[in-house]
C-alpha cells in the first residue's frame, strides 16, 4: 500500500492540551455566564442551567491513546428513583360478577319495559284525541244545520205564516212609544 492513504496519526499531547484548552474555555464561559459568583453557584443559562458548576477533573496522561478522548465530568444527583418511596398499590376492589350482569341486565329490561308502557299510553291518548276531533266535527255540522233552520225560521214570511196560524190579525193602528218622556205616536198599519 503506498503512504497517500494512510491515516495521520494524531500527537497524543496534542490532544491532552486542545482538551485541557477547551475545558478552560467551557470554564470560562460558565463564569461568564454567572458573572463574579463563586464556583459553587448553579448556572441558570444554556446548556449547563440548572446544574451546579463542576471543576474539570484532570486526566491522567495518557501515552498514545488511539483517539482524542472526552472529559468525564460527574454531577451529584440531588434525588433518585430508587431513593423515593413507592406507595403500595390498594387492594384491588372485586365485585361479584353474577350481581353486576344481573343489575345490568334489570336495568335493561326495566328500560324497555318503560318504553313500552310509553308508548301504549301515547298511543291510546292519540286514538282519544281523534275520537274526540271527529266528534268535535259532527257536532259543528249540527250546530250548522240548527243555525241554517233558525235563519229561515227568523224569516218576515215564515214568521207571518206562522202567527196566522196562530189566529193574530194585522192591527189597524200601530202604536210608536218614546222614551224617556213616554210619548206615545199612533200611525195607521201599512204593510211595507
Amino acid at each position: 500500500m503506498s503512504d497517500q492513504y494512510r491515516r495521520a496519526q494524531a500527537d497524543p499531547d496534542e490532544i491532552i492540551k486542545a482538551a485541557r484548552r477547551r475545558a478552560r474555555a467551557a470554564s470560562s464561559r460558565r463564569r461568564g455566564l454567572v458573572g463574579d459568583a463563586d464556583e459553587s453557584a448553579p448556572v441558570f443559562d444554556g446548556n449547563l442551567a440548572v446544574q451546579p458548576a463542576t471543576a474539570p477533573v484532570e486526566a491522567p496522561p495518557v501515552e498514545a491513546p488511539s483517539a482524542p478522548q472526552r472529559e468525564t465530568v460527574v454531577l451529584p444527583r440531588t434525588r433518585t428513583r430508587t431513593e423515593t418511596k413507592a406507595k403500595p398499590a390498594p387492594d384491588p376492589v372485586e365485585v361479584p360478577r353474577p350481581a353486576f350482569v344481573g343489575g345490568v341486565l334489570a336495568l335493561v329490561v326495566a328500560g324497555i319495559f318503560g318504553l313500552l308502557v310509553l308508548n301504549t299510553v301515547i298511543n291510546e291518548d292519540a286514538y282519544r284525541l281523534q275520537e274526540l276531533r271527529t266528534q268535535a266535527g259532527e257536532l259543528d255540522q249540527t250546530e250548522q244545520a240548527l243555525e241554517d233552520e233558525l235563519s229561515n225560521l227568523d224569516t218576515p214570511v215564515n214568521l207571518q205564516a206562522r202567527a196566522q196560524e196562530f189566529g193574530m190579525v194585522h192591527p189597524e193602528k200601530v202604536t210608536f212609544l218614546y222614551l224617556p218622556g213616554g210619548d206615545t205616536v199612533e200611525v195607521p198599519w201599512n204593510e211595507e
